[in-house]
């Protein structure tokens, strides 16, 4: 099973007091997406496509929950499976900086037709990724394993520091509200997992210059210029969190409860790029 041994390369470990970055160069043969959270690659000429998690704090046992579920919930909506034909064949990998990785591969069967999938359990500390690789149908399968080995012998693991708190000038320079288009997950009314479907939006970052960030779709107020992000957090903590800038990058992670880290260039000439989407001050 090379494609077995080669996934386990996707590994990435991080400890409490720092933080680990994933790097990797993506097939050339891909076009990268903005849906869910994480990295995206669809293949060209394939029905195949490869999803990168980042690393997030967990509790428990993580490991059997993985085996239980296959931490179906930590997967965007619309790349969730429908069904599992049969137990899932679990595997375990190595590599430097990880802890622990186990590797899962599977069948799901959505509408009677089998779609060959393998996800990966990286666990470093008391965080944890996913890399999840599925394709439509056998015959995209094969023709994307050649790709997915060559992108995972590009793996490596750096470890860093975490970034310094936002200062006064750095600040200023990112506040501001930005609008982009991004596809938006609208749930069905039908009672079938995993259905809906992905429609295009407008999309909102909102930065405060001491360092709060919300992002909400569709639109974003801020009657007489002013914004409470306390009262967000309150009321939708996934998408409220802090931000810094570290080393010429823009460092957000939202939703204090299960962080979800995102980096990203600075925002230049009220242009702002964040998982692919263009986002522009407005």
């Amino acid at each position: 099973m090379k494609l077995l041994a080669l996934l386990g390369l996707f590994v990435a470990g991080a400890v409490h007091a720092q933080t680990h970055v994933l790097q990797y160069t993506p097939p050339t043969n891909v076009f990268q997406s903005s849906l869910g959270p994480g990295e995206s690659y669809s293949f060209n000429g394939m029905n195949a496509q490869v999803q990168v998690y980042p690393f997030r704090p967990f509790t428990g046992d993580i490991a059997q929950a993985f085996q239980r579920t296959l931490l179906r919930d930590w997967i965007s909506p619309m790349s969730q499976e429908e069904n599992v034909a049969g137990p899932p064949s679990f595997g375990r990998a190595k590599f430097p900086g990880a802890d622990l990785v186990i590797t899962a591969s599977f069948n799901e069967n959505r509408v009677g037709l089998a779609r060959p999938r393998m996800r990966m359990l990286i666990i470093a500390g008391n965080e944890a990724a996913i890399v999840d690789a599925s394709a439509g149908t056998p015959q995209s399968w094969q023709q994307a394993v050649p790709h997915l080995n060559q992108m995972a012998s590009t793996m490596r693991v750096e470890a860093t520091r975490p970034p310094t708190p936002i200062n006064a000038q750095a600040g200023h320079a990112v506040a501001g509200l930005y609008m982009g288009i991004k596809p938006k997950y609208m749930a069905t009314m039908v009672n079938v997992t995993g259905s809906g479907y992905w429609q295009n939006a407008a999309h909102y970052y909102l930065f405060s210059a001491d360092g709060r960030v919300y992002r909400a779709y569709d639109e974003l107020a801020t009657p007489g210029g002013r914004f409470d992000f306390d009262a967000a957090e309150r009321r939708d903590a996934m998408n409220t969190g802090h931000y810094t800038v570290d080393g010429g990058k823009l460092h957000i992670t939202l939703n204090r409860n299960s962080p979800e880290k995102i980096v990203a260039d600075v925002p230049k000439d009220g242009t702002l790029v964040i998982q692919s989407v263009s986002y522009t001050k407005q």
